[in-house]
């Protein structure tokens, strides 16, 4: 059976990332969820799947990336998870 690292809080809040890691170059923070978490979180949100990351960047679109769902946050989001700067 598997188990999820991702749990619910309450209503108000979504699912939280595995990891946060932030661009270098341009400052972009990509939230990487466990792929059944993330898919919850983009209907949630009514996010678009694509396979082009430059479309992740506008917040309207996710990517699948090595089973994990990828996603753009602002700095503001999940303070409490850790940023690895690539």
């Amino acid at each position: 059976m598997t188990q999820f690292t991702n749990t619910k809080l309450n209503t108000n809040q979504d699912f939280i990332p595995k990891d946060i890691t932030i661009d270098k170059d341009n400052g972009l923070e990509v939230a990487s969820f466990d792929y059944y978490a993330g898919i919850h979180y983009t209907k949630h949100h009514k996010l678009k799947q694509t396979d082009d990351f430059a479309e992740v960047i506008n917040r309207t679109h996710f990517i699948v990336c090595c089973g994990d769902v990828m996603i753009r946050v602002k700095s503001s989001q999940y303070k409490d998870i850790p940023r690895r700067t690539i």
